[in-house]
């Protein structure tokens, strides 16, 4: 029973270190679940960026050739 004081106070210890541990574990997967949103719109961005540049570019280059059919006729 002399040891009952201490393993209390190594067991009080433990907990609180579980619970920083358990603390931080939550905050890391919010970052991770942050960045992950963060990467996925990202992404919609780029594909619909990129999606508006092909169409600019097909609108372009169809004035493009039948400018230059037009050229070849006369």
């Amino acid at each position: 029973m002399r040891y009952k004081p201490f393993v209390d106070e190594i067991r009080n210890q433990l907990v609180e270190q579980f619970k920083c541990l358990e603390q931080q574990s939550e905050s890391r997967i919010q970052l991770l679940q942050d960045l992950q949103e963060f990467f996925r719109r990202k992404a919609e961005i780029q594909l619909e960026y990129s999606r508006s540049l092909e169409k600019l570019a097909e609108r372009f280059s169809s004035k493009i050739r039948s400018s230059r059919e037009h050229h070849q006729f006369k």
